[in-house]
């Protein structure tokens, strides 16, 4: 290859029209899941704020303005111990 060609990024392939894509049957010899199924745990209500943003899209974009290093989602793992956390600023 050339120098050119090496520095140049690959584009990546087109994307199928959706009347297009193929749908696979999954293999039966997959793992199945073990151990028990997570399920969301409800926290506390929230007040009533009348100058919260009227959707999500303008909630994490004024949050991830403001406070881009404040936790939006904490994924915990099966002990409830955190695995990963997602700040605003990642979300925005």
């Amino acid at each position: 290859p050339t120098p050119a060609q090496v520095l140049r990024p690959r584009t990546p392939p087109p994307l199928q029209p959706p009347d297009t894509i193929v749908h696979i049957a999954p293999d039966p010899n997959t793992p199945k899941p073990e151990g028990r199924q997570i399920i969301p745990v409800k926290g506390e209500p929230l007040g009533v704020v009348s100058n919260w943003p009227p959707a999500l899209q303008a909630a994490l974009a004024r949050w991830g303005a403001t406070q881009a290093k404040s936790p939006a989602l904490t994924a915990l793992d099966i002990t409830g111990k955190p695995l990963y956390t997602l700040t605003y600023g990642e979300c925005w």
